[in-house]
């Protein structure tokens, strides 16, 4: 794992994505990398919202803007301890997530992503158009780490 000095973890909050942020802390560790801890905002999911008329498009990227900044804050708090000594630093952005992973990898100069292995898309949206990392891997330029469920790895 030699030169790996910037680790780019993408999180939807689900617990997959949440154990790929907890195995990225032992890889900085070991490395000294720094990490970037983004969360995308799923323009597709904010149109569809929209379209059922829950409300404005503004309003539903506020929403969702508030409840990821909770969720990384839930997740950097109860990280604390593991990650001493470890930046990280926490990204929200809009958009497509795939695409902005890859833009975000490419802006940062990350060495390595490290994401779960499938988030929290439906399994009907899945089978037809494939999961965000499958997405990733076909269009990266640096290695990925596919980090499954605890239960997977254990079992």
């Amino acid at each position: 794992m030699k030169g790996i000095k910037k680790i780019l973890v993408p999180v939807d909050f689900s617990e997959c994505s949440k154990n790929a942020f907890y195995y990225s802390l032992d890889i900085a560790r070991e490395t000294k990398a720094s990490i970037f801890l983004l969360n995308v905002i799923d323009t597709e999911l904010v149109n569809e919202m929209s379209r059922l008329d829950l409300s404005s498009k503004d309003v539903i990227k506020k929403r969702l803007e508030k409840n990821a900044k909770t969720e990384l804050d839930k997740i950097m708090s109860e990280s604390i301890k593991k990650r001493k000594g470890i930046a990280v630093q926490e990204i929200i952005e809009e958009g497509i997530p795939f695409i902005q992973i890859l833009k975000k990898a490419k802006d940062y100069g990350v060495n390595l992503i490290v994401m779960g292995s499938f988030g929290t898309s439906s399994p009907m949206r899945r089978l037809f158009f494939g999961s965000t990392a499958e997405k990733v891997l076909r269009g990266v330029k640096v290695p990925v780490v596919c980090v499954p469920l605890p239960e997977v790895i254990e079992g």
